[in-house]
């Protein structure tokens, strides 16, 4: 069974706590978390990377689509407001 990535965890922390648009739009993973994300990356290209990691990465991309999605949706909502 898979862990779910560290960024996961710190993206439903982030929207438990009902952030606004402005917020959604600033947010951006820790460090750590873009750093392991780097890494998986590095394992893929150099070809190391191994089953659990791969879906970890996976893992990783999705939440990455998912949170354009939100950040989109975010400065929809402040472009209505401005208007």
């Amino acid at each position: 069974m898979a862990i779910e990535p560290q960024v996961a965890l710190e993206i439903a922390r982030f929207l438990v706590g009902r952030p606004t648009p402005e917020q959604i739009v600033a947010f951006h993973p820790s460090q750590e978390a873009t750093e392991r994300f780097y890494a998986l990356i590095d394992a893929e290209r150099a070809g190391t990377i191994t089953d659990e990691e791969r879906a970890e990465l996976d893992s990783c991309v999705n939440l990455e689509h998912m949170m354009r999605l939100i950040k989109g949706e975010a400065h929809l909502v402040l472009q209505q407001r401005a208007s």
